[in-house]
């Protein structure tokens, strides 16, 4: 069985993916191969299961993205970053496997306070992943991707205040297969990618999959060589230390993920249980400064650097989960669903903070965290008119995460005195956080000051024999206890034969509790603070089957995105909860060989949250800034011009502004100003041909996708943007018939475009931005092999 490579699957599952604005699958296509003679009149429903039950994406009055198999597979995408590249009106920024940023029409979530709920939901196999350390996960051996847009309150629950990300892993088949995968990188990557499937009996089956990936930093890390500012002078670590030199390059790839499942099916019972393992060992984010050069380099994001911090330069992560799921069909039309979770994660990152051989600002974190839940739901579904569901479920996080600064006194104070009478003197404010109408070129100026102040007259970096090296702030320890009590209930119903209306409701009940500790000169000092809330979101849907190639939808949906509790010494801050009132209107059109689907959406803010990080502890602080509006149209197009050409075209518009008042009337510094990572105009181009030669097929896939400017900070900080560019990726793959090999020549990035995928950063907030490069061309191969 060849399903990546096999004709007529391609033609098949391609003219289904973009159904709602799908790009994919399809397990089944094979299962339900119609005569060569009717195949322009086959279109294979995607099974999407985004209201809790088995449904065609047509009848879902949602919108979403469904990404599948064949496309993830035929695209090598790994990577959840690499996964919105395609997607109108999503970015997903995986600088590390840390704290990626998920941003859904405008609306970005990569808060890192262990007492803040996300945004946006991420789930895998039906379970919470939303966590910043637990998000970021490696795509391997994947069924679909589901993306939903909008609030989702009765769908995923607490955390889908602006959307939801379900990704579904391929479950046991009860047929013997397996296939292998490797392959080699310009930037000496490797890569295993293992799959291997087999029954047990009539009614068990397991199946084990695997990735291995890695590749060394293409971020050049100069800082012991003979040439840097501090040769090859010991280091120091978060406990003060002194540790070797160390300059392992940055920005690299590390994943290390094993997944097992045992399914068991019986006449009505279906138990599916899974354990999973995933590990990082990766080179450190290159946060590299945009004001202090390396020793005799310069200071673009693209080559060279000099980072302090030495062997604790870096991320590690081991993460496990463990789940399982047992679905119950009383009759044909009654089922129950219970499921559990338990996740272990363990996150440890060193950074430099300002990006340069200075320290002005090193970083160093582990967070621990166990989260857990169980959830029960009954489903009714008289396959007609009715179908609906209720349900209830718990869910805990418990986190700590311990903060270290590192900073040389010496040049810290040095540094920090002259800022501030640079700022005091000029009335331009160096920190990022604060909006600004002065001009690139005077701030840039301001910088040259300032850094000009950290440096002797023959070169050299300033330093004071008289103090201490290094001195150790912290640790600072956030800890969090979050308690989620839901229950849900939904109902859908067609009031005719083309009309069918949806109406759910969500109600929350939490406890949240923070425990902050500060350790300074005079011991170390404690603040704890413990809230309770609850809330109802609403549902409401209607669709219109207009005949049998039109869909008209439109939905209404409130999301909320919890309070944040705040304890410290100046007393408990809580702030309010951010509401969104959301409104899409829709439409799906299918036919013999064209697909399309399309949405128009506002969304209403009010009480918005904004985080930023603070210069002196690195807390993440949440503000309640106002409110705000943000309106777009989104689309997507499959043609399927023959049996081996297929073309795919996806766009996005976006009008994401913060509002020019708060909620109370008040000016806002940032009124006006563009979202952070939310580009006006975004899209993808797809092309697909398959070329017969003889005995052979040769697979030719071209994607194009492409983004307007981008902010980096909500501020719209001069000078952190990102312009305008587009990115190209092709590969050719080479398939005997009836061979189980194929062979495949790739190349990402294929003009070497150099661009940008974050800056400010914890540098920006001090008053010095560091810049994080995105990868370059990259040209790879790579063999297959199914059995």
């Amino acid at each position: 069985m060849h399903p990546l490579y096999l004709r007529t699957f391609f033609s098949r599952s391609l003219l289904a993916t973009t159904i709602a604005l799908a790009l994919s699958t399809a397990a089944t296509a094979q299962e339900n191969t119609p005569d060569s003679a009717n195949e322009k009149d086959y279109i294979e429903e995607i099974t999407v299961t985004a209201q809790m039950r088995e449904q065609s994406v047509m009848d879902v009055p949602v919108t979403m993205d469904v990404i599948g198999s064949e496309f993830l597979e035929r695209t090598n995408i790994m990577e959840l970053d690499e996964l919105s590249r395609i997607l109108p009106n999503v970015q997903i920024q995986e600088q590390a496997v840390s704290l990626p940023s998920f941003n859904i029409r405008g609306v970005t979530d990569d808060v890192s306070s262990v007492s803040a709920t996300p945004r946006i939901s991420v789930y895998q196999d039906g379970f919470d992943i939303s966590k910043k350390t637990v998000a970021s996960v490696a795509l391997y051996d994947i069924a679909r991707v589901e993306v939903l847009k909008g609030p989702q309150p009765t769908l995923f629950g607490v955390a889908a205040a602006n959307g939801a990300v379900s990704i579904h892993s391929n479950l046991p088949t009860f047929e013997q297969e397996g296939k292998v995968q490797v392959g080699y990188n310009s930037e000496q990557g490797q890569e295993l990618d293992f799959m291997y499937n087999q029954p047990i009996n009539g009614n068990h089956s397991f199946r084990i999959a695997g990735l291995y990936r890695e590749m060394d930093g293409i971020v050049e890390n100069n800082a012991c060589s003979a040439d840097s500012y501090y040769g090859n002078a010991n280091m120091y670590n978060h406990l003060g230390e002194e540790v070797p030199c160390n300059s392992e390059d940055l920005q690299g790839v590390s994943v290390q993920a094993l997944r097992a499942t045992w399914r068991a099916n019986y006449e009505q019972l279906e138990i599916i249980a899974r354990a999973a393992m995933e590990y990082n060992d990766q080179p450190g984010i290159a946060f590299k400064s945009g004001s202090i050069a390396p020793n005799g380099g310069d200071t673009s994001p693209f080559s060279s650097a000099e980072f302090s911090l030495g062997g604790e330069l870096g991320i590690e992560r081991t993460l496990q989960a463990y789940d399982l799921t047992l679905n119950y069909d009383f009759n044909q039309m009654l089922s129950l669903h219970a499921d559990a979770y338990y996740k272990d994660v363990e996150v440890s990152e060193g950074f430099d903070a300002d990006g340069s051989a200075l320290r002005i600002q090193d970083a160093y974190f582990d967070n621990d965290a166990t989260l857990q839940g169980a959830s029960l739901r009954v489903v009714y579904d008289s396959g007609d008119k009715l179908a609906a569901f209720v349900g209830a479920s718990i869910t805990q996080d418990d986190s700590i995460l311990p903060y270290y600064v590192m900073v040389d006194p010496f040049v810290r104070g040095t540094f920090d005195a002259v800022k501030a009478q640079l700022e005091a003197s000029s009335n331009i404010p160096l920190n990022q956080n604060i909006a600004t109408d002065a001009s690139l070129e005077d701030i840039e100026a301001l910088r040259a000051l300032l850094v000009s102040q950290l440096f002797n007259a023959d070169g050299s970096p300033i330093s004071n024999p008289a103090l201490p090296p290094i001195f150790i702030q912290g640790p600072f320890i956030f800890e969090a206890e979050l308690d989620i009590a839901s229950y849900v209930a939904e109902v859908s119903y067609f009031v005719t034969d083309s009309i069918n209306v949806t109406a759910g409701v969500r109600y929350i009940d939490e406890t949240r509790y923070t425990r902050n500790t500060f350790t300074t000169a005079d011991g170390a000092f404690t603040f704890d603070a413990e809230r309770d809330f609850d809330d109802t979101l609403p549902r409401f849907a209607v669709s219109y089957d207009v005949n049998n190639n039109w869909n008209v939808y439109a939905n209404y949906a409130k999301g909320r995105r919890s309070p944040v509790v705040d304890a410290n010494a100046g007393g408990v801050n809580v702030t309010k909860a951010e509401i969104v009132d959301s409104y899409d209107i829709g439409v799906k059109y299918q036919s013999a060989n064209f697909l399309f689907s399309g949405a128009i959406f506002t969304y209403e803010y009010s009480d918005y949250q904004q985080s930023f990080t603070d210069a002196e502890t690195l807390q993440s602080i949440t503000v309640t800034v106002g409110d705000s509006t943000m309106s777009g149209i989104e689309g997507m197009a499959t043609y399927n011009y023959s049996e081996t050409l297929t073309l795919t075209a996806s766009l996005g518009f976006l009008d994401a502004e913060f509002a020019n008042d708060t909620a109370d009337g008040s000016p806002f510094q940032y009124g006006g100003n563009k979202f952070r990572l939310a580009p006006e105009v975004s899209g993808a181009i797809n092309i697909n041909k398959v070329f017969n030669m003889n005995n052979f097929d040769i697979d030719v896939n071209w994607l194009t996708s492409f983004q307007s400017e981008v902010f980096f900070e909500s501020s719209n900080y001069p000078g952190l943007s990102q312009d305008t560019y587009s990115l190209t990726d092709v590969s050719v793959k080479l398939l005997q018939d009836n061979s189980k090999f194929a062979y495949e020549f790739y190349v990402n990035n294929l003009f070497d475009k150099e661009f940008l995928i974050d800056a400010g950063n914890t540098g920006g907030g001090l008053g010095i931005p560091t810049f994080v490069r995105g990868m370059p061309r990259i040209a790879g191969v790579r063999l297959y092999y199914e059995f």
